[in-house]
């Protein structure tokens, strides 16, 4: 089933910001040794911030009750029905972790068509929603069981469009494989993950046992360690870097929404008003590659916002008369322009995004390592700039809705 992690929001949730820096101090998974002790003196008045948030005990709630429930995002899952509704649960913990993150688990995809065959919904779509909404996507992979089956390409291509910059890889239980095996591996890993993308630029690729157990072969314990307190450090970092995403997926659809008017209009102008509209569609979708190349031409656009010709001619295909189209508003193409070159640069300016990331920043190097005296000290100098960046973050979006 498709689970949704998120807080419950309790009132009488009360979290100690003391341990909270401590949590932060120790954002890894804890390793035990053979006798179940661990391995740093440390670790054992610093709970994991991981295995806490897996321990967590929470109420589980219904897919159809996620959907009607006002303050969640899912009330639009809904257009997928019940047949996906009576696999999507949810779980409500009070972890201090999912007051500003949303973690979403998806079904294992396993290998063979049956398992396809007996979905009762559309899995690909769905896991596409849930990529279009998120800030990271984490693929998880077992190093001694590699198997990227049709179905898990399949659903990496529905998901990757608009989405790659998402994407992370997870290749799991690393320790269960001698060190010969794990190159093997690891090789293979990034080989598939090329062809799958068709990039010579490889996906980021965590590698570590991601549970809190002793590992079976240590050979790269400091690897692992080290990726594994990269991977949490991503996800903590996720809410104090949501103004700098909201504002490159904004211009990233301003520049979408420049090129659909480019190509709509062209497309437009290029239909009779009368007679031969017939004739003049077959032509349009015949040579799209042409037009699109010209479009981008007359229009000075990038090559890289331009849309794959045969997804595009896919669309066009669903109309039927292409007159429809608005025509081409060159003030609108103006203003476009004017917000990406003017407004949205004075935005980010008043936001302060580069100087709030550089003071959080400053400040987690001071929580890394606490002596006992400072961390009431620290523990201040936090709360005050996430303080200060939301502010900031408020500030910067409220002038961005009123010029939008």
């Amino acid at each position: 089933k498709f689970m949704a992690l998120f807080h419950s929001g309790d009132k009488d949730d009360t979290t100690n910001t003391t341990a909270d820096a401590k949590t932060i101090k120790n954002a890894g998974f804890r390793k035990k040794n053979k006798n179940n002790t661990d391995d740093d003196a440390s670790f054992k008045t610093t709970p994991s911030i991981v295995t806490d948030d897996i321990r967590a005990a929470g109420r589980l709630v219904k897919g159809n009750t996620l959907t009607v429930t006002p303050n969640l995002p899912f009330s639009s899952l809904s257009q997928f029905g019940s047949a996906f509704l009576n696999h999507f649960v949810g779980s409500a913990s009070t972890s201090p972790l999912l007051k500003r993150l949303t973690f979403i688990d998806t079904p294992g995809v396993l290998s063979g068509e049956k398992q396809r065959l007996n979905r009762t919904y559309d899995f690909g779509q769905v896991a596409k929603w849930f990529a279009d909404r998120s800030d990271l996507i984490l693929l998880l992979f077992d190093a001694h069981k590699l198997d990227i089956s049709d179905e898990f390409k399949h659903v990496i291509d529905v998901i990757r469009h608009h989405n790659d910059d998402k994407i992370r890889c997870v290749l799991n239980k690393a320790d269960c494989v001698t060190r010969e095996q794990l190159v093997r591996v690891y090789g293979s890993l990034m080989w598939s993950m090329g062809k799958i993308f068709d990039s010579p630029e490889v996906v980021r690729v965590y590698t570590g046992s991601y549970w809190n157990g002793n590992l079976i072969n240590n050979d790269f314990e400091k690897m692992f360690t080290k990726d594994e307190k990269l991977l949490v450090r991503e996800l903590i970092d996720l809410p104090r870097c949501a103004a700098e995403r909201k504002v490159n997926q904004m211009v990233n659809r301003i520049r979408l929404v420049k090129v659909h008017i480019c190509i709509l209009g062209t497309i437009r102008n290029m239909t009779p008003r009368f007679f031969g509209k017939k004739r003049s569609r077959e032509q349009i979708l015949a040579e799209l590659d042409v037009i699109l190349d010209n479009v981008r031409v007359e229009f000075n656009l990038s090559k890289g916002d331009m849309p794959d010709a045969k997804e595009f001619a896919a669309n066009l295909n669903k109309f039927h008369d292409f007159s429809v189209f608005p025509p081409i508003n060159r003030s609108l193409i103006k203003k476009l322009d004017s917000l990406v070159e003017k407004d949205i640069p004075e935005i980010v300016s008043q936001a302060d995004v580069v100087s709030s990331e550089t003071l959080m920043s400053q400040v987690d190097e001071k929580i890394e390592q606490p002596s006992a005296k400072e961390e009431v000290e620290v523990v201040k100098e936090a709360t005050a700039a996430v303080e200060k960046a939301k502010k900031a973050d408020a500030n910067a979006f409220g002038v961005l809705g009123r010029i939008i």
